[in-house]
């Protein structure tokens, strides 16, 4: 009788141990989709700037070879794991930076979130044992993330000018005449400028990633293969100073238009990427390292939370009965934790689209003339800028001062986050190259406030520029394109009128640099009044 009993009591525990599985399964289907659609825009937005962006266009390859790399450790990984509960702290900490990111307006903010997030999922899961066998499919995918144009503007003018000064030094040791001015270097017959597409920032990223990969898949002692990764910065930047000698020899044997041409594109790339990979392969031989199959690790059979040897690797599931509840605790409070991120993400949207009563902006009151200064309106904002920064105001002037002295200005004016720039990228686009960077105080004002402004020297074809700029928000200046955000962010927050503007000031060098800098400072000086009225800030 007792024996019937269990046995009728057995089998519905045992029908719900089949279902187990399936249950689990489509939970964690939700949990997958459920990630989807929240990093969904973020996703949309790095694959855009992948397809957009030559210094990001590898990005579409580091998913596909991390995914493989991770496949090939799965096995391994399921053995090992171990569950750690405490990783949900990085989760949750991964998921806040999503709704930071889209309250500051600061686009790499999500997509660090979710490679935040992925990664302490990983160790969720898997624990530390698992996770250290898929570390570096894992941090291979931080390749992928497109750097801050911010990031990417501070890197290029030092690598232009590395990149001009090593070719032009090559060039001279091969005996051939050569002189560099800036990041222009002339040759009896050709003159090429290293402009900012020509500084290597589109191979260094991809090439940095080549030697991670190469690194991993050699064998041999860890301290050489970091040596072998190490290796592949000071490779990248050699590699594009062969592409540019290789510009230079073509335009002073067969002219301007034959290196101008299919070399200086898609030809030059491949040099670059031959000349860095063959330096891969001569430095990994020289320290000895092999290619071979991974080594194989052994591990202990996975235990669960009751150290059963039963256990469901990584996830602390015990299929025995009594338990079926178990596993709901392990994706409740990654459920709890998305949802809330949802309703955060969706509320920071909303904060953030609020606009708020804009600043009264009316850049005609700057005047025309002005004691000592003529003025002159260099036309309207042409529509793909206009479709592009969305201004409340622009204003473009060249003023003459009483001796003939030109010195135009440009203020851009708005509430939104795309309004306002470094002006680098702009003259970078127009084929100008910095070749200096630095601050400058003017004195402004009846009291004679200081202001802290940026300072860039400007060089194309032999014309060079000084250039004065910095932002202003109701009643500060700042050089800082970081604290116009904040104010804008704060102002937005709190409910106060909206604005900023973007002035920038620059002058011809006909004698000194520092002459060219004394008269756009003059100008500022003398229409700084104007402008604190025309635009409200």
């Amino acid at each position: 009788m007792a024996t019937e009993r269990n046995v009728i009591l057995e089998r519905p525990r045992a029908a719900a141990r089949r279902r187990e599985p399936m249950s689990r399964a489509a939970v964690a289907v939700v949990l997958g989709a459920g990630l989807c659609a929240l990093y969904g825009p973020v996703l949309k937005d790095m694959v855009a700037t992948w397809w957009t962006s030559e210094n990001a266009s590898h990005g579409f390859l580091v998913p596909i070879a991390a995914g493989y790399l991770a496949w090939g450790c799965r096995g391994s990984a399921a053995a090992a794991a171990r569950r750690a509960r405490w990783a949900v702290v990085i989760v949750a900490a991964g998921l806040l930076l999503y709704p930071a990111g889209v309250l500051s307006a600061v686009e790499f903010l999500p997509q660090v979130s979710l490679l935040v997030v992925l990664g302490g999922l990983m160790l969720y899961f898997l624990g530390g044992r698992g996770s250290r066998l898929l570390a570096f499919p894992y941090a291979f995918l931080w390749f992928a993330v497109p750097w801050p144009d911010t990031l990417v503007e501070v890197l290029g003018f030092p690598m232009q000018l590395f990149s001009a000064k090593f070719a032009a030094m090559v060039t001279g040791l091969a005996g051939v005449p050569v002189m560099r001015d800036g990041v222009d270097i002339h040759l009896p017959r050709y003159t090429f400028s290293v402009g900012a597409p020509c500084s290597g920032m589109k191979s260094l990223v991809a090439l940095l990633a080549v030697g991670a990969l190469a690194a991993y898949l050699l064998r041999g002692p860890a301290w050489k293969r970091w040596v072998l990764f190490a290796a592949s910065l000071p490779l990248a930047l050699m590699a594009n100073v062969v592409r540019i000698l290789c510009i230079l020899a073509i335009g002073s044997i067969w002219g301007r238009e034959a290196a101008q041409g299919f070399l200086h594109g898609f030809a030059g790339m491949v040099v670059v990427y031959i000349t860095a990979s063959v330096g891969l392969a001569g430095i990994g031989r020289w320290l000895g390292l092999r290619y071979g199959a991974q080594p194989e690790v052994a591990h202990e059979p996975a235990l669960g939370r009751e150290g059963a040897p039963g256990d469901i690797p990584g996830l602390g599931l015990t299929p025995r009965a009594g338990v079926a509840g178990r596993w709901w605790g392990v994706y409740a409070p990654l459920f709890v934790l998305l949802g809330a991120t949802w309703g955060l993400v969706v509320a920071c949207r909303a904060a953030a689209e609020r606009t708020g009563e804009p600043v009264r902006i009316d850049l005609g009151q700057v005047p025309m003339r002005l004691e000592g200064w003529g003025g002159k309106d260099l036309g309207p904002l042409d529509r793909t800028s206009q479709e592009m920064l969305h201004p409340d105001g622009y204003l473009a002037r060249l003023y003459s001062r009483k001796d003939g002295y030109p010195v135009d200005i440009v203020v851009v004016a708005g509430r939104e986050k795309e309004t306002f720039h470094s002006p680098g990228f702009c003259l970078l686009g127009g084929g100008w190259s910095i070749i200096e960077k630095g601050r400058r105080m003017v004195e402004v004002g009846s009291g004679r406030r200081r202001l802290e402004v940026n300072q860039f020297v400007l060089q194309r074809q032999g014309q060079r520029r000084v250039v004065l700029y910095w932002y202003a928000s109701h009643g500060e200046g700042t050089r800082s394109w970081v604290a116009l955000q904040y104010r804008l962010l704060r102002n937005r927050l709190l409910k106060r009128p909206l604005g900023g503007a973007l002035i920038r000031v620059s002058a011809p060098v006909a004698g000194t640099e520092e002459e060219a800098a004394e008269a756009a400072e003059q100008l500022v000086r003398d229409l700084y009044p104007s402008l604190l009225r025309a635009t409200g800030l």
